[in-house]
């Protein structure tokens, strides 16, 4: 197990680590090799500065079209073939950005909205009538058009709703004095935007002339809040316990239920005072599913896990056309993945392996059950579903990996050494069986500068859309290694397309 695992495992799930907390310093390549950059858009490409730069999501449109949500510092410029295109300044340390680009990677528009201190993105969705909605979180000064978004202090929940032309139609910013995240957004088909993450402290969800206050129960909440199309409020619950809990994915059924993932702490209440759901954790944190009802009253919640740390990946919860629920996350030590009285126990190979489960639709167990990993860590950023069942997964690896979770072997070395690490895309079948992997990394060094895929979109014609960052010189193809992008300082943000079926380059 590698030094300071605790801090390195929550990665994926905890802001500051994101924005560079336990992390070695990176030292730039100051080589001759000219960052991308042609008169003719392609992909893949990169964006940045000197500063941390990192695309955190991506959506895609029935056009082809992808638009990327992720943070910024410093001036960047979000047209990755001309110097005279759109460029951005942040505010505060880091800013949300919002870019869309066309199925070639031609740039069309960016939006930038931040505070005095940092802001991060960790969703993007789309809605009817061409509507982009972000959510993340927000500090104080920031502004929608011109307005200002509430802040309550600390950083708060933002909720953004962008126009098809990339200008602020709304943004909601809920919160305390203290820390509170929005964690993943869904957009339902009447179009209603529902929201889940944690909050702290004493927390009004509604930003009209009503109250719907919410008090935690000690450190953090988890929530599900739904709002309207135009950011009105309609209604929200909490669960959680004495400790800190979090939600970090959302997926709807077809009946229209509401499915969320995320971790928990201690005893965990879920439902109502008057017909309570307890869970209780076996170790430092557990992972938990949870199915609400439209009116968000909870149908049922079951937990996984051991006595390590245990959690469902941002993001990384779908619901199949059976009504399955697959849920992919990290784990540590030996977790139970079976939440009835049976056993379905996998054991990590070193700091942190990922973990994916199906379960039906009442939370029993379904008939998968798999597990991969190395000696070093490796965590799960995104996972999404195509119209066959092939499921797909995004995240960050250490050292070497098997990335076949069944009897056979794949196994890839990361670039990153010393503590560094590679993102990765990997694609498995309906039956949790081994398709292709594609690792995205960068032959660097030291503890935290992690190399990570944290977004994923698919599209109709079999494309496949990943974001997320990079350190150094970093190479998209294994069997064509001068397809690269060197970032210009710090970490930058990549976009790259792969083919759906294969794992190969679409440029």
């Amino acid at each position: 197990m590698m030094p300071t695992s605790r801090c390195l495992r929550r990665f994926a799930l905890v802001v500051p680590l994101l924005l560079g907390a336990c992390r070695a310093p990176f030292e730039p390549d100051t080589s001759t090799t000219t960052p991308p950059g042609t008169t003719t858009p392609s992909l893949p490409f990169r964006i940045g500065s000197s500063g941390s730069d990192f695309a955190r999501a991506v959506a895609t449109d029935g056009s082809g079209n992808a638009y990327v949500a992720g943070y910024f510092a410093g001036l960047v410029n979000f047209d990755p073939t001309s110097a005279l295109a759109s460029g951005r300044v942040a505010i505060g340390p880091s800013d949300i950005s919002v870019a869309k680009y066309s199925a070639t990677g031609a740039f069309q528009w960016v939006y930038s909205i931040g505070g005095t201190d940092s802001d991060t993105p960790f969703d993007i969705k789309l809605g009817s009538g061409g509507g982009v909605y972000v959510a993340g979180t927000v500090s104080a000064g920031a502004l929608c058009n011109g307005r200002v978004v509430p802040n309550a202090g600390g950083h708060d929940i933002l909720l953004l709703r962008l126009s098809a032309a990339g200008t602020c139609d709304w943004a909601l910013g809920i919160g305390s004095s203290g820390e509170d995240e929005a964690h993943a957004v869904l957009v339902e088909p009447s179009g209603d935007v529902v929201l889940t993450g944690f909050f702290t402290g004493t927390v009004d969800f509604d930003p009209g002339p009503g109250a719907a206050v919410l008090i935690s129960r000690g450190g953090r909440d988890g929530f599900v809040a739904r709002y309207g199309a135009d950011g009105t409020f309609k209604s929200v619950v909490q669960f959680g316990g004495a400790a800190d809990d979090v939600g970090n994915a959302i997926a709807r059924t077809v009946e229209g239920d509401l499915v969320v993932g995320g971790e928990f702490r201690g005893i965990a209440t879920f439902g109502s005072a008057l017909a309570p759901l307890l869970l209780t954790s076996a170790g430092d944190a557990d992972f938990f599913v949870a199915r609400f009802s439209p009116q968000l009253g909870t149908q049922w919640a079951i937990r996984g896990g051991g006595t390590g740390f245990d959690a469902v990946g941002l993001n990384s919860l779908v619901v199949d056309g059976l009504g399955r629920i697959l849920v992919a996350g990290t784990f540590s030590g030996v977790a139970d993945l079976d939440p009835s009285a049976g056993a379905i126990l996998v054991t990590s190979q070193g700091g942190s392996d990922v973990f994916l489960v199906r379960y039906d639709g009442t939370g029993a167990w379904a008939g998968i059950a798999r597990a991969f990993g190395g000696s070093g860590s490796e965590s799960v950023d995104n996972m999404v579903l195509d119209a066959s069942g092939n499921l797909y997964l995004a995240g960050w690896f250490q050292n070497s990996v098997d990335f076949d979770p069944t009897s056979g072997t794949h196994v890839v070395a990361a670039k990153g050494s010393q503590g560094a690490g590679d993102g990765f895309v990997l694609s498995l079948n309906s039956a949790g069986e081994f398709r292709w992997v594609a690792p995205i990394g960068s032959v660097i060094a030291g503890e935290g500068n992690l190399g990570v895929t944290s977004g994923l979109a698919l599209q109709s014609n079999g494309a496949l859309w990943a974001v997320g960052r990079f350190f150094g010189r970093v190479t998209y193809d294994l069997s064509d290694p001068t397809v690269q992008s060197q970032s210009i300082g710090d970490a930058d943000q990549f976009v790259v397309r792969f083919d759906a079926a294969t794992g190969a380059l679409r440029r």
